[in-house]
């Protein structure tokens, strides 16, 4: 049962809530950012054998489902361009030898010594196949992003998109362009 200072409570919340400016921006921007998150979060538990292929195109789509699912953005199609390729760090063995010779004759000693260093890449044995081992890999530089989108005529929505895709892949807004679908 609610008392009436339990109402005025409320009705005092809401006026507040109310007189913020551009309230309704920061409640998009907060819940493009939960959406991301648990986007994010369930990437992370799921078995993720398939995010990303070598040309992006399984990211693009994702990223698009999930851009989509953004209030007023409605059906939309994502194309991410790449500067280069991804680039990985290889572990490599590497061999010193180092050999010492002493040349002597009736004046002095000399001593030479050489230092060679070989190295060769650490392999690992994946599916029968040996392959080089992998330290780390940098993804491609992201070049631009064009989404268009069936609320791309929306202000709102642009900035929402915009700033849900500079969250997701760390990109400069200048390098996103929205425009409506037709």
């Amino acid at each position: 049962m609610t008392t009436n200072k339990d109402a005025t409570a409320k009705v005092g919340f809401l006026q507040k809530l109310k007189s913020v400016k551009h309230i309704e921006i920061i409640i998009a921007v907060a819940l493009c950012a939960l959406l991301i998150a648990g986007y994010l979060a369930y990437n992370f538990i799921s078995d993720d054998t398939d995010v990303e292929t070598s040309d992006g195109t399984d990211i693009s789509r994702q990223v698009a489902d999930i851009i989509s699912e953004i209030e007023g953005v409605g059906k939309c199609k994502i194309l991410i361009t790449y500067d280069g390729s991804e680039s990985y760090e290889i572990a490599y063995d590497e061999e010193t030898v180092t050999t010492t010779t002493t040349d002597s004759d009736s004046n002095s000693d000399r001593t030479v010594t050489n230092t060679t260093t070989t190295s060769k890449p650490v392999t690992v044995t994946v599916d029968g196949k040996e392959q080089p081992l992998v330290i780390s890999k940098s993804p491609a530089k992201i070049e631009g992003i064009v989404v268009v989108a069936q609320g791309g005529d929306d202000v709102s929505v642009k900035i929402d998109i915009i700033d849900a895709l500079c969250a997701l892949l760390d990109v400069d807004g200048s390098k996103i362009k929205v425009y409506k679908m037709k």
